[in-house]
């Protein structure tokens, strides 16, 4: 279907380029635009013969053969196949030929650009729909999902893991968001998006191998190398967290919030480097599931410790500790994050295991202790 106030404009673009007048026809052979007004709104008999008949041109030698229309050539304007409507131009047939050709390719480019235009609005309108749905609503009906997805091509039986970006610097999402389609393992089954001003994400496919297995780490980071490649050499700051992987679109809001908890509780504000701006769920999931214990629970079961480690110890305690679970009870590397001597750390931990009777660095159970009163103090 040919707008009105389209075809119009395009005559009125042309006016200033030719003497002839052009009418152009809808499906129903009425003039919707033409150089001369009056004619506008009036039947045209010759472009209803076209739109209804089998012929693509009609050439008009003698203004009597059809009532009310002039002579000149009138073609049919076909678009993806299909007849659209009919442009007529008014004058001898045998000077304007090539014109009428030219005006009618033309108003076929624009209609195929429009149309284009209308299917990438069409399809954003979609995608934001679908997105809503997958990360607004917490009971999402799956089949409207499902619907939704398949619109959009997206093929639930694949794997798929977020990569929530959080920008830390000025940098406008959608050239991060570019960055990341123009990555050569970006497929056209990775669902992306731009949150807000500040979060741009990703569903990457994982795709089995030879061996149908599942290499999350290897991929995201092989995945990852060329978008931080590009975004490096534009010196921007982001930082990447990886969700856990869910197949199933009802899920796919949960691997969400994971990620969303990644970002929430190991954002830095300095910019980091290399791999260290990616960030993977998994190497926290202890640390995840100690956090949705409910903190009454925690309170009630370290009641009496928490009674006894006050004041400066207890700040010793936690800093000990924090140091500890951040470097996977390494006391050396404990004691570079805090700035001590071994020795000191030594001496630090020999006085939490004698004052709670434990041994985190050798017994698992005494480590889950400690993790589980740690956060209690706090």
């Amino acid at each position: 279907m040919i707008r009105p106030e389209m075809a119009q404009k395009f005559i009125d673009q042309i006016t200033d380029y030719t003497e002839y007048n052009i009418n152009i026809m809808d499906e129903s052979g009425v003039i919707i635009a033409s150089r001369s007004k009056d004619r506008i709104g009036t039947y045209h008999e010759a472009a209803d013969r076209i739109v209804r008949g089998k012929e693509d041109i009609v050439v008009v030698d003698d203004d009597k053969l059809y009532p009310g229309v002039l002579p000149g050539i009138n073609m049919a304007i076909i678009v993806n196949g299909k007849k659209e409507g009919v442009v007529g131009v008014t004058g001898s047939p045998s000077h304007i030929r090539e014109v009428a050709m030219v005006t009618r390719l033309a108003i076929e480019a624009m209609l195929k650009y429009e149309k284009q235009q209308e299917n990438i609005l069409l399809r954003q309108g979609r995608k934001e729909s679908f997105f809503q749905l997958l990360l607004r609503v917490d009971d999402a009906d799956p089949a409207e999902l499902r619907a939704a997805a398949q619109l959009l091509g997206y093929d639930e039986s694949l794997l798929r893991v977020p990569i929530l970006c959080r920008i830390n610097d000025d940098t406008p999402p959608d050239r991060i968001l570019e960055a990341i389609r123009a990555n050569r393992g970006h497929w056209v089954q990775d669902l992306s998006t731009i949150l807000d001003d500040r979060h741009v994400l990703v569903f990457r496919t994982l795709r089995e191998n030879s061996s149908r297995n599942y290499h999350l780490r290897d991929d995201i980071l092989s995945y990852m190398t060329n978008t931080l490649d590009r975004l490096d050499r534009g010196d921007v700051d982001a930082s990447f967290y990886v969700g856990t992987p869910q197949k199933a679109f009802s899920q796919y809001i949960h691997s969400y919030h994971h990620a969303r908890w990644l970002e929430k509780k190991y954002r830095k504000k300095t910019k980091e480097t290399g791999d260290d701006r990616i960030h993977f769920f998994f190497d926290h999931a202890s640390e995840y599931f100690y956090s949705v214990i409910p903190k009454e629970e925690l309170h009630r079961v370290f009641y009496q410790y928490n009674n006894q480690i006050r004041g400066e110890e207890r700040i010793q305690f936690s800093d000990t500790t924090r140091a500890l679970i951040e470097t996977n009870f390494n006391l050396t590397e404990a004691a570079k994050l805090l700035f001590v001597h071994k020795n000191t750390m030594l001496y630090r931990y020999n006085k939490l295991k004698n004052m709670l009777d434990i041994d985190p660095l050798r017994n698992s159970s005494d480590r889950t202790f400690l993790i589980l009163l740690y956060l209690s103090l706090l």
